[in-house]
């Protein structure tokens, strides 16, 4: 396969960036992988140890095509080391590579009117990146592939004998892996016309079907739902974290849970693009079998 430049990816070793640097090696890239852990060398990517904090600890190719930035650091509580981290994170690395195409990982929980720190973090990196002429890519809900993230954390709340219901209108916007690395590699070698763009099926899919969708992935037994009130856990989780507790499910997550956004930003962009976004309801039988076979 032709050499077609290097890519260099942020956080190259997370369900996200791991999935996008196999895409970018079997479409012909080099790829850079910018982590904190060496990886397993498989002869397709260069490594380069990378924190946000302090950069990427050597020099870059100086042929990149693009840098696509995953990187988020989930570990910091307080708004103020949030900021701090990311952001400047991404100042950093946009300052690094100017000239260099830009693509920020961004989510859906990014917009006008979030209450959710991370939602409020990535809004605000997207302005860093746009005035440095780059592209921001929403992800809705990541499904498909070695699960984590947040639907890794999902699966293991559909888990419990008793799973936990939010309140009966929430949904969220989802995208299976494949689609998802289909549109970053899109936006690499032809950048859309918008600074923004959602990657997304557009359909509002209810949290109690994707959990539901999850439970019968993992087993066959009835599922079991209690509703919960939200904003009680949120406060038990708050205060849980307020006092040093990890309870493997952030309460700033579940606040994302609890507000999606309105709508997928230029949605329509990838059709134009002939690039087709599942729907999570035509793909659950298929992925539900594919998961409990795997």
């Amino acid at each position: 396969m032709s050499d077609r430049g290097a890519v260099a990816i942020t956080g190259a070793n997370g369900y996200v960036g791991s999935a996008l640097s196999a895409a970018f090696a079997a479409s012909g890239y080099r790829v850079v992988a910018l982590q904190r852990s060496e990886p397993a060398i498989d002869g397709r990517q260069n490594y380069v140890p990378y924190s946000l904090e302090d950069g990427a600890a050597a020099p870059l190719p100086d042929s990149l095509s693009a840098v696509v930035h995953c990187a988020y650091d989930l570990r910091a509580r307080d708004k103020a080391e949030i900021e701090r981290i990311n952001l400047g994170g991404v100042e950093k690395l946009v300052e690094s590579v100017c000239g260099v195409p830009v693509v920020l990982i961004s989510s859906m929980s990014a917009y006008s009117g979030t209450e959710q720190i991370y939602g409020q973090t990535k809004l605000a990196c997207e302005e860093i990146v746009a005035a440095h002429g780059g592209t921001s890519l929403r992800l809705g809900l990541v499904y498909g592939g070695p699960e984590r993230g947040m639907i890794g954390a999902l699966r293991k709340v559909v888990a419990l004998p008793v799973v936990p219901l939010l309140r009966p209108d929430s949904y969220q916007y989802t995208v299976h892996v494949d689609d998802m690395v289909q549109c970053v590699v899109a936006t690499v070698e032809q950048p859309p016309p918008h600074r923004v763009v959602g990657v997304a099926n557009p359909r509002r899919v209810p949290f109690s079907e994707i959990l539901h969708t999850l439970r019968a992935m993992a087993t066959a037994k009835a599922f079991r739902g209690a509703p919960v009130p939200a904003a009680l856990l949120y406060r038990a989780l708050r205060t849980a974290e307020s006092a040093g507790l990890r309870a493997g499910f952030r309460a700033d997550s579940l606040l994302g849970l609890m507000q999606p956004a309105a709508e997928v930003p230029n949605v329509s962009y990838w059709a134009e693009r002939g690039i087709p976004l599942r729907d999570f309801t035509e793909d659950s039988v298929r992925y539900s079998s594919s998961r409990r076979d795997s």
